[in-house]
């Protein structure tokens, strides 16, 4: 069992990148969370409709679902489905109708209207549920097309968190960098609430240099955003869909399975460590002195300032440093060994600091096909 959130945690699963893995890590850690005791809706914003194919929850034509909500304004609660193999979930399924609203939706002549209706649909659906006395949704996971249109745009709108899902390859590196740009305006001008939270790397395979090179890449960027769990390359992942079901249920006991419910438990556990170290300390509350590691003293009595800041720099790294945090780092600097640098993911994660260019901060060895044509253009 996980704990559950304070409030209903929305996350749009993103990446303007195809094939990276964004429907079956949408499915799968919904599926994962549910089985560990949570309230997960999946909303299939995807005309493909493949969240809904996974999930086992039909989505023909004339099937009540995203697009109703969108253009006809169908409440979200008739729409909903709950998955027949995963108890605690439920869907929202996406028909190929859904390719048209786009069209539909550029009508709206208001700009913040046109994209702030799944916003609604979804606050009016959590207030029903509240009033009928229903469980409160604990997760909500948007899956999105891998575009920029309207569609994604409700999906930005609708949520606080962006869960980007990273297929372990070089052009990822650049899909991330023009993801980053696009969910910077969207935060600048729509939503200002919205933050990339997680990060998953897909489709690793560690017996390949470049994958292992790749992580490396993205972990430096984001160090507190990606999780630490990879999603293996497995069949059974790829198996499972055609059958129906989330690879959580279609082969519990796979490695993609136990990745994916990993993952699930350190996006749960990661973010209730994010809301603890953001909690304000009671200025009357007394420290446990058993969970206080005095620092060593110098033989005239007076404390070491480089172990002080030893202990001062892994809590700043839980979450994004107070500049109270940098203050403290920064007084202990000069006595901190000058090789080691603490990290700074606010300049990274705050996605107004302006582009992060990942393109130039790695390529791969050319040296040595370089050196074999040379010699060969020569003989």
């Amino acid at each position: 069992m996980l704990p559950k959130p304070p409030q209903t945690r929305v996350l749009t699963v993103a990446n303007q990148k195809g094939g990276v893995g964004k429907t079956t890590s949408a499915v799968n850690l919904a599926a994962a969370l549910a089985q560990c005791g949570l309230q997960v809706l999946v909303l299939d914003v995807d005309p493909q409709g493949n969240a809904s194919t996974a999930l086992g929850v039909a989505h023909e034509d004339r099937t009540p679902g995203t697009y109703e909500v969108l253009v006809e304004g169908l409440p979200l609660s008739e729409a909903v489905r709950p998955c027949p193999d995963v108890r605690g979930l439920e869907v929202c399924p996406a028909s190929i109708d859904l390719a048209g609203a786009e069209m539909e939706l550029a009508q709206e002549p208001d700009m913040v209207a046109r994209v702030s209706l799944l916003s609604r649909a979804l606050a009016d659906h959590v207030a029903e549920r509240e009033e009928q006395g229903r469980p409160r949704l604990d997760y909500v996971l948007l899956d999105c097309p891998p575009s920029l249109g309207l569609i994604t745009l409700n999906a930005l709108v609708a949520a606080r968190e962006v869960l980007i899902p990273i297929q372990c390859e070089y052009y990822a590196l650049e899909g991330l960098t023009q993801l980053r740009n696009n969910i910077g305006l969207v935060q600048r001008s729509l939503n200002p609430q919205l933050e990339i939270s997680t990060i998953l790397l897909t489709m690793y395979d560690a017996r390949t240099r470049l994958a292992r090179e790749v992580a490396d890449e993205v972990r430096r960027a984001f160090p507190t955003r990606v999780l630490d769990t990879t999603i293996p390359r497995s069949v059974r992942i790829s198996e499972a869909p055609s059958h129906g079901e989330t690879v959580m249920t279609y082969d519990p006991g796979n490695s993609g399975a136990l990745s994916y419910l990993q993952a699930a438990r350190e996006l749960v556990e990661g973010h209730h460590a994010r809301l603890a170290a953001a909690a304000p300390v009671p200025a009357d509350a007394v420290e446990d002195p058993e969970a206080v590691v005095p620092a060593p003293a110098e033989p005239g009595g007076a404390t070491d300032p480089a172990a002080t800041a030893e202990q001062t720099v892994p809590v700043a790294r839980l979450g994004q440093p107070e500049p109270s945090d940098a203050a403290e780092v920064e007084e202990g600097a000069d006595a901190v060994d000058q090789t080691e640098e603490p990290e700074q993911p606010a300049a990274v994660v705050d996605l107004r600091s302006g582009p992060l260019d990942l393109r130039g901060s790695w390529t791969p060895d050319r040296s040595t096909a370089s050196g074999r044509r040379a010699a060969e253009r020569r003989a």
